[in-house]
């Protein structure tokens, strides 16, 4: 099985495009084989399409957690509050707390690590902050941390 490393966000959404951005950069240099990565710019239920086929699902994006613009946290699934779905008429909208949580239900969910990143804008713009746009190198060496600790205990 292989370890999924899923960027999510939009790249219309100035901040909103990190996952997408370390995606990017990862693209870029040498990953094994088992290791995939998927830009998700799609709806939360194709997302959750791709966790069965994962040993490991590392995702990157940008989350409004109360922290300093730019400031990175990883925390695995268990930690973050469930979706309540009061807002949710169509799973064609569903955003990442609820495919998270929809995922946790179905017993989908049980090596999912999100990396967060507090996003200073995300309205609409092609670019993003100077806070979190410094802290795509950083994210890149935590992803390949994240990685290389599933592979010493796999």
């Amino acid at each position: 099985m292989s370890t999924l490393v899923v960027g999510v966000g939009s790249i219309l959404c100035g901040d909103d495009a990190i996952g997408v951005r370390v995606v990017d950069e990862l693209e870029k240099s040498y990953l094994p084989e088992d290791i995939i990565i998927h830009s998700a710019d799609i709806s939360g239920l194709d997302l959750l399409k791709l966790f069965p086929d994962h040993e490991k699902i590392i995702v990157v994006d940008a989350a409004d957690m109360g922290l300093t613009p730019g400031e990175v946290k990883v925390f695995d699934f268990t930690e973050i509050k469930k979706a309540k779905f009061d807002d949710s008429y169509s799973t064609h909208g569903m955003a990442l707390l609820e495919t998270l949580t929809l995922a946790q239900s179905l017993a989908l969910a049980s090596n999912v690590t999100i990396v967060g990143v507090q996003p200073k804008n995300t309205g609409f713009n092609l670019d993003m902050s100077e806070e979190v746009k410094k802290q795509i190198p950083n994210i890149v060496s935590i992803v390949r941390d994240l990685i290389s600790e599933r592979k010493s205990n796999g």
